[in-house]
């Protein structure tokens, strides 16, 4: 029988070694789990199938994270009002919390209560990153929680992989899948310039994590296991 060539690498089959036309078979690169490395579109839904029944014997959803503006905050130098300009001089006494990037013009910090996020929905999901953010600042992110890849692993798709957010690229049905993505919900003030932070034990992050674990308990609640779609529990109007 001939070789279907479901998985290549750098351009050739890695079962039968033949050298394959990818972009005539229309393969799906998936540089963020090794580079070089392609699927069949078919070999892709089976995957996804795999990771559905996989899920629910392990009782685990697939979760979508940005991580700019829902895990951590950034700002150039230049732009910081007045009111937020003693931030300059106070990152240089603060935790890992707070950092200046490597070339000095932009100010990064994390999210009050992202670390007890990720160890709490680790529990309950598998975790994707997908994130359009400047490279340097997503590697030094990373870098503070996920330094083992216990969370993330591999599954850290960015701007190379994809130009336009899209499930494409997660191996995961969408009937499993939650995205999570906070970029629309800033306040209309400057956490900064009253001298505060988001409240970390009743902020949006700690309440974004309710709403995770009340949907992953309603998902496994249903018996019926062709009835279990994550979209019909967020948006039951649309279901």
């Amino acid at each position: 029988m001939a070789c279907v060539h479901d998985i290549v690498q750098d351009g050739f089959c890695t079962h039968c070694k033949t050298a394959v036309d990818t972009q005539h078979h229309a393969f799906i690169p998936f540089y963020y789990l090794k580079n070089g490395l392609e699927f069949r579109p078919e070999y892709v839904g089976t995957m996804k199938r795999h990771v559905w029944m996989k899920s629910l014997m392990e009782k685990k959803l697939t979760l979508v994270l940005s991580l700019h503006d829902t895990l951590y905050d950034s700002r150039p130098v230049s732009l910081l009002s007045e009111k937020e300009k003693y931030l300059t001089v106070e990152v240089e006494s603060k935790s890992d919390d707070m950092w200046r990037s490597k070339n000095g013009m932009t100010l990064c910090k994390l999210r009050p209560f992202a670390r007890e996020f990720l160890l709490e929905a680790n529990k309950l999901f598998q975790m994707h990153v997908f994130e359009h953010s400047h490279p340097e600042h997503r590697k030094e992110v990373i870098s503070l929680l996920d330094p083992q890849g216990t969370y993330f692993g591999k599954r850290i798709i960015t701007y190379r992989d994809s130009e336009m957010k899209n499930l494409d690229l997660v191996l995961a049905e969408e009937r499993g899948v939650v995205i999570l993505d906070d970029k629309l919900a800033h306040p209309e003030f400057s956490y900064a310039e009253e001298r505060i932070d988001e409240d970390a034990e009743d902020g949006g992050l700690a309440n974004a994590l309710e709403l995770l674990k009340e949907v992953h308990r309603k998902f496994f609640t249903e018996k019926d296991e062709d009835l279990r779609d994550v979209r019909a529990l967020l948006f039951p109007l649309e279901s």
